[in-house]
Protein backbone atom coordinates (compact mmCIF):
# COMPACT_ATOMS: atom_id res chain seq x y z
CA UNK A 1 0.00 0.00 0.00
CA UNK A 2 3.04 2.32 0.86
CA UNK A 3 4.72 1.97 -2.72
CA UNK A 4 0.86 2.24 -4.51
CA UNK A 5 0.17 5.51 -2.27
CA UNK A 6 3.84 6.21 -3.59
CA UNK A 7 2.80 6.26 -6.61
CA UNK A 8 0.35 7.86 -6.95
CA UNK A 9 1.64 10.52 -5.03
CA UNK A 10 4.80 11.16 -7.75
CA UNK A 11 1.83 10.97 -10.40
CA UNK A 12 0.30 13.48 -9.16
CA UNK A 13 2.75 15.66 -8.97
CA UNK A 14 4.28 15.09 -12.42
CA UNK A 15 0.92 16.14 -13.70
CA UNK A 16 1.13 18.76 -11.51
CA UNK A 17 4.06 20.38 -13.32
CA UNK A 18 2.05 20.65 -16.52
CA UNK A 19 1.74 24.34 -17.59
CA UNK A 20 -1.33 26.02 -16.10
CA UNK A 21 -2.61 26.01 -19.67
CA UNK A 22 -3.23 22.38 -19.87
CA UNK A 23 -6.53 21.33 -18.50
CA UNK A 24 -4.76 18.22 -16.41
CA UNK A 25 -3.99 21.78 -14.16
CA UNK A 26 -6.33 22.40 -13.07
CA UNK A 27 -7.61 18.63 -11.69
CA UNK A 28 -4.47 18.18 -10.15
CA UNK A 29 -3.87 21.27 -8.56
CA UNK A 30 -6.50 20.75 -5.42
CA UNK A 31 -4.99 16.95 -5.19
CA UNK A 32 -1.32 17.89 -5.12
CA UNK A 33 -2.02 20.73 -2.43
CA UNK A 34 -3.59 17.86 -0.29
CA UNK A 35 -1.11 15.23 -0.95
CA UNK A 36 2.23 17.22 -1.11
CA UNK A 37 2.20 17.52 3.15
CA UNK A 38 1.96 13.90 2.56
CA UNK A 39 4.60 13.34 0.05
CA UNK A 40 6.66 15.48 2.45
CA UNK A 41 6.18 13.81 5.95
CA UNK A 42 6.59 10.16 3.89
CA UNK A 43 10.17 11.23 2.71
CA UNK A 44 10.61 12.70 6.37
CA UNK A 45 9.97 9.22 7.89
CA UNK A 46 11.80 7.62 4.97
CA UNK A 47 15.21 9.43 5.96
CA UNK A 48 14.47 9.10 9.87
CA UNK A 49 14.47 5.84 9.04
CA UNK A 50 17.12 5.43 6.57
CA UNK A 51 19.20 7.47 9.29
CA UNK A 52 18.25 4.71 12.23
CA UNK A 53 19.66 1.84 10.49
CA UNK A 54 22.90 3.89 9.19
CA UNK A 55 23.07 4.80 12.89
CA UNK A 56 22.92 0.45 13.74
CA UNK A 57 25.46 -0.18 11.70
CA UNK A 58 28.04 2.06 12.79
CA UNK A 59 27.19 1.63 16.50
CA UNK A 60 27.95 -2.10 15.31
CA UNK A 61 31.26 -1.36 13.89
CA UNK A 62 32.38 1.19 16.98
CA UNK A 63 31.25 -2.19 19.00
CA UNK A 64 33.50 -4.54 17.45
CA UNK A 65 35.96 -1.84 17.10
CA UNK A 66 35.94 -1.72 20.92
CA UNK A 67 35.71 -5.36 21.28
CA UNK A 68 38.99 -5.27 18.61
CA UNK A 69 41.15 -2.93 20.54
CA UNK A 70 40.42 -4.69 24.52
CA UNK A 71 41.85 -7.54 23.41
CA UNK A 72 44.53 -5.90 21.53
CA UNK A 73 45.24 -3.85 25.08
CA UNK A 74 45.12 -7.54 27.30
CA UNK A 75 47.88 -9.20 24.98
CA UNK A 76 49.68 -6.37 25.35
CA UNK A 77 49.59 -6.27 29.09
CA UNK A 78 50.24 -9.89 29.07
CA UNK A 79 53.25 -9.08 27.12
CA UNK A 80 54.39 -6.85 29.43
CA UNK A 81 53.47 -8.53 32.08
CA UNK A 82 55.81 -11.42 30.90
CA UNK A 83 58.57 -9.36 29.86
CA UNK A 84 58.61 -8.25 33.49
CA UNK A 85 58.67 -11.44 35.32
CA UNK A 86 61.95 -12.29 32.63
CA UNK A 87 63.69 -9.62 33.37
CA UNK A 88 62.96 -10.03 37.00
CA UNK A 89 64.10 -14.02 36.91
CA UNK A 90 67.36 -12.77 34.52
CA UNK A 91 68.44 -10.76 37.67
CA UNK A 92 67.75 -13.22 39.70
CA UNK A 93 70.01 -15.98 37.41
CA UNK A 94 72.69 -13.33 37.78
CA UNK A 95 72.56 -13.19 41.41
CA UNK A 96 72.19 -16.60 41.37
CA UNK A 97 75.65 -17.42 39.88
CA UNK A 98 77.28 -15.03 42.53
CA UNK A 99 76.21 -17.11 44.58
CA UNK A 100 77.60 -20.18 42.78
CA UNK A 101 81.05 -18.68 42.90
CA UNK A 102 80.74 -17.70 46.22
CA UNK A 103 80.30 -20.90 47.68
CA UNK A 104 81.50 -23.10 44.74
CA UNK A 105 81.87 -26.07 47.17
CA UNK A 106 78.22 -25.88 47.94
CA UNK A 107 75.98 -27.33 45.86
CA UNK A 108 73.04 -24.53 44.92
CA UNK A 109 69.58 -26.10 44.27
CA UNK A 110 67.10 -23.17 43.37
CA UNK A 111 63.47 -23.60 43.46
CA UNK A 112 60.29 -21.65 44.24
CA UNK A 113 58.20 -20.92 46.92
CA UNK A 114 54.93 -22.91 46.36
CA UNK A 115 51.39 -20.78 47.38
CA UNK A 116 49.52 -23.73 48.10
CA UNK A 117 50.11 -23.32 52.14
CA UNK A 118 51.96 -20.78 52.68
CA UNK A 119 50.74 -18.38 55.36
CA UNK A 120 53.02 -15.86 56.76
CA UNK A 121 56.53 -14.53 56.54
CA UNK A 122 57.23 -16.39 60.35
CA UNK A 123 55.13 -19.73 59.56
CA UNK A 124 56.69 -22.66 57.88
CA UNK A 125 56.39 -22.84 53.90
CA UNK A 126 56.79 -25.14 51.52
CA UNK A 127 59.20 -24.65 48.43
CA UNK A 128 59.13 -27.44 45.19
CA UNK A 129 62.18 -28.58 46.37
CA UNK A 130 62.13 -32.14 47.84
CA UNK A 131 64.18 -35.77 47.90
CA UNK A 132 64.37 -36.13 44.16
CA UNK A 133 65.86 -33.71 43.67
CA UNK A 134 68.60 -34.53 46.54
CA UNK A 135 67.29 -32.58 49.04
CA UNK A 136 67.07 -35.00 52.30
CA UNK A 137 66.84 -33.10 55.31
CA UNK A 138 67.16 -35.48 58.80
CA UNK A 139 69.11 -33.98 62.36
CA UNK A 140 72.87 -34.48 60.30
CA UNK A 141 71.73 -32.33 57.18
CA UNK A 142 71.05 -28.65 58.14
CA UNK A 143 70.60 -26.95 54.89
CA UNK A 144 70.47 -23.36 54.80
CA UNK A 145 68.11 -21.11 52.66
CA UNK A 146 68.58 -18.29 50.91
CA UNK A 147 67.32 -15.61 48.33
CA UNK A 148 69.00 -14.60 45.41
CA UNK A 149 71.68 -12.19 46.95
CA UNK A 150 72.95 -14.46 49.40
CA UNK A 151 70.44 -13.39 52.45
CA UNK A 152 69.70 -15.81 54.65
CA UNK A 153 65.52 -16.91 55.03
CA UNK A 154 65.90 -19.93 56.93
CA UNK A 155 66.76 -23.73 56.73
CA UNK A 156 64.96 -26.68 55.69
CA UNK A 157 62.94 -28.14 58.12
CA UNK A 158 61.04 -31.32 56.57
CA UNK A 159 61.23 -32.75 53.01
CA UNK A 160 59.16 -34.71 51.10
CA UNK A 161 59.10 -36.49 47.57
CA UNK A 162 58.99 -33.77 45.86
CA UNK A 163 58.92 -30.21 47.95
CA UNK A 164 60.37 -29.65 51.60
CA UNK A 165 59.09 -26.77 54.27
CA UNK A 166 61.28 -24.20 55.39
CA UNK A 167 61.50 -22.63 58.61
CA UNK A 168 62.12 -19.27 58.62
CA UNK A 169 64.58 -17.14 60.76
CA UNK A 170 62.29 -15.12 62.97
CA UNK A 171 60.45 -18.52 64.17
CA UNK A 172 61.01 -19.25 67.50
CA UNK A 173 62.75 -22.66 66.71
CA UNK A 174 65.26 -20.87 64.60
CA UNK A 175 68.85 -20.86 65.73
CA UNK A 176 72.07 -19.97 64.13
CA UNK A 177 75.64 -18.74 65.08
CA UNK A 178 76.42 -15.43 64.33
CA UNK A 179 79.47 -13.02 63.74
CA UNK A 180 79.65 -9.09 62.98
CA UNK A 181 82.98 -7.16 62.32
CA UNK A 182 86.03 -8.94 60.80
CA UNK A 183 89.20 -10.21 62.81
CA UNK A 184 90.21 -9.23 66.26
CA UNK A 185 87.42 -6.96 66.32
CA UNK A 186 84.66 -9.89 65.53
CA UNK A 187 82.09 -10.09 67.63
CA UNK A 188 80.26 -13.47 67.86
CA UNK A 189 76.47 -14.27 68.58
CA UNK A 190 73.54 -16.50 68.65
CA UNK A 191 70.80 -15.03 66.25
CA UNK A 192 67.01 -16.87 66.98
CA UNK A 193 63.59 -16.27 66.42
CA UNK A 194 61.63 -15.09 68.67
CA UNK A 195 57.83 -15.22 69.69
CA UNK A 196 57.45 -11.25 70.59
CA UNK A 197 59.45 -9.79 67.85
CA UNK A 198 58.31 -12.27 64.83
CA UNK A 199 54.85 -10.56 64.38
CA UNK A 200 56.90 -7.54 63.62
CA UNK A 201 59.47 -9.31 61.18
CA UNK A 202 62.02 -9.07 63.36
CA UNK A 203 64.76 -11.62 65.50
CA UNK A 204 66.64 -11.80 68.36
CA UNK A 205 70.63 -12.35 68.83
CA UNK A 206 72.40 -13.13 72.43
CA UNK A 207 75.13 -14.69 73.49
CA UNK A 208 76.67 -11.70 72.65
CA UNK A 209 81.23 -11.32 72.99
CA UNK A 210 82.76 -8.00 72.64
CA UNK A 211 80.30 -5.99 74.19
CA UNK A 212 81.37 -2.55 74.31
CA UNK A 213 82.15 -2.01 70.31
CA UNK A 214 78.45 -3.64 68.96
CA UNK A 215 76.43 -0.91 67.02
CA UNK A 216 73.47 -0.07 65.98
CA UNK A 217 73.28 -0.59 62.12
CA UNK A 218 76.16 -3.49 61.98
CA UNK A 219 75.77 -6.38 59.72
CA UNK A 220 74.88 -9.85 61.23
CA UNK A 221 76.23 -12.44 59.19
CA UNK A 222 76.62 -16.30 60.01
CA UNK A 223 79.75 -17.41 61.06
CA UNK A 224 79.81 -20.96 59.54
CA UNK A 225 81.35 -22.38 63.03
CA UNK A 226 79.18 -25.66 64.27
CA UNK A 227 78.85 -26.73 60.71
CA UNK A 228 75.90 -25.17 60.10
CA UNK A 229 75.76 -23.00 57.35
CA UNK A 230 78.75 -21.74 55.71
CA UNK A 231 79.78 -18.26 57.02
CA UNK A 232 79.18 -15.28 55.03
CA UNK A 233 75.19 -15.47 54.67
CA UNK A 234 73.88 -12.08 55.44
CA UNK A 235 71.46 -12.60 58.18
CA UNK A 236 70.38 -8.46 58.96
CA UNK A 237 71.53 -5.46 60.37
CA UNK A 238 71.48 -4.39 64.23
CA UNK A 239 68.64 -2.39 64.69
CA UNK A 240 68.58 -2.22 68.54
CA UNK A 241 70.83 -2.46 71.50
CA UNK A 242 69.08 -3.78 75.00
CA UNK A 243 71.45 -3.43 78.39
CA UNK A 244 71.23 -5.37 81.17
CA UNK A 245 70.13 -3.31 84.42
CA UNK A 246 74.71 -2.98 84.60
CA UNK A 247 74.66 -1.08 81.88
CA UNK A 248 75.71 -3.94 79.44
CA UNK A 249 74.58 -5.29 76.23
CA UNK A 250 72.77 -8.07 76.70
CA UNK A 251 70.37 -8.63 73.56
CA UNK A 252 70.25 -7.17 70.05
CA UNK A 253 67.08 -6.57 67.79
CA UNK A 254 68.40 -8.01 64.62
CA UNK A 255 66.19 -6.80 61.24
CA UNK A 256 66.55 -9.46 58.26
CA UNK A 257 68.25 -8.58 55.55
CA UNK A 258 66.25 -10.62 52.96
CA UNK A 259 63.21 -8.68 51.97
CA UNK A 260 59.79 -9.94 52.54
CA UNK A 261 57.86 -8.56 49.45
CA UNK A 262 58.17 -10.12 45.88
CA UNK A 263 59.88 -13.10 47.34
CA UNK A 264 59.37 -16.63 45.32
CA UNK A 265 62.66 -17.44 44.40
CA UNK A 266 64.63 -19.76 46.85
CA UNK A 267 67.96 -20.81 47.10
CA UNK A 268 69.28 -24.37 49.59
CA UNK A 269 72.68 -24.78 49.64
CA UNK A 270 73.91 -28.32 50.07
CA UNK A 271 77.33 -29.38 51.42
CA UNK A 272 79.35 -31.72 49.80
CA UNK A 273 79.71 -33.63 52.64
CA UNK A 274 75.57 -33.65 52.95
Amino acid sequence: MVVILAIIILAVLMLSTIPDSSPFSVLTTPIAKIFNPVYQGLRSVTNSVSGWFSSLRDAEAIRKENERLKLENARLANELSQNIEAAQQYEDLKEALQIKSRYDNYQIKGGYILTDGFSGWFDLYRINLGREDGVLVSPENNYAVVDAGSNLLGRLYSSDINSSKVMPLIHEGFAVNAVTGDGTAAISMRVRGDIELREQGLCLADNISGQSILEVGDTVRTSGTGAEFPSGLVIGTVQELRYSPAGEIETAVILPAAPEENRTVVFVLIGEDK
